[in-house]
């Protein structure tokens, strides 16, 4: 059976409701986010929450979906650098990339409390999480120009690090300068790229 299409004031119902459990997910994380708390955000009723979420997990996996997507693109652009990429270039990467967690970072922050309390939410995004590691770790491995050991270990270590530090500017916003951490990742990433041989 084809779904449903949505209309206009759905798809700006859905949205609302989205970027609301984005927002709470981010300062107050999985567990401390209510349905209550979010309706109340986006301003909207719980049935209307009800009527496209059954429950705060399908509001999770719903951003989860796009979020997905939106690493895709990254390791998409991180793949498309030149044979002869310089640190400008990785800086440049690292960049889109933080802009990128502005929109999804939320997801990532929720999803890793989420996945301690529920199984099903852990086994479905961690096939998929993995998956996008293996293919940043791919990409990496084509710009270095030689084989890592192992390209999915290598993509969860560039990606812990990327979100782990976007996650510390936001924290010690103020006090630490996000262009400098930006930069130093770039060289860091720069230093590993660079051949053995």
């Amino acid at each position: 059976m084809p779904a449903k299409e949505l209309g206009p004031r759905a798809t700006q119902m859905i949205a609302r409701i989205l970027a609301a459990t984005k927002s709470i997910f981010l300062s107050r994380g999985y567990a401390g986010t209510t349905i209550d708390e979010i309706t109340r955000v986006a301003g909207v009723s719980r049935g209307s929450f009800y009527t496209y979420f059954p429950t705060k997990r399908d509001a999770l996996l719903a951003l989860g979906a796009d979020s997905i997507r939106a690493g895709r693109t990254a390791v998409e652009r991180l793949a498309d650098l030149p044979d002869d990429w310089t640190v400008t270039d990785l800086e440049g990467f690292v960049e889109s990339y933080f802009v990128m967690l502005e929109e999804h970072g939320s997801f990532a922050f929720a999803w890793t409390q989420a996945a301690h309390e529920d199984n099903e939410i852990r086994e479905a995004g961690m096939k998929r999480h993995l998956h996008l590691c293996g293919e940043m770790g791919l990409a990496v491995e084509s710009l270095r120009g030689e084989p890592l050991d192992d390209p999915t270990a290598y993509g969860l270590v560039l990606f812990s690090m990327l979100e782990r530090a976007w996650v510390y500017c936001r924290l010690y916003e103020g006090t630490i300068d996000p262009a400098s951490v930006r930069r130093s990742i770039a060289q860091v990433m720069a230093a590993d790229l660079t051949p053995t041989s």
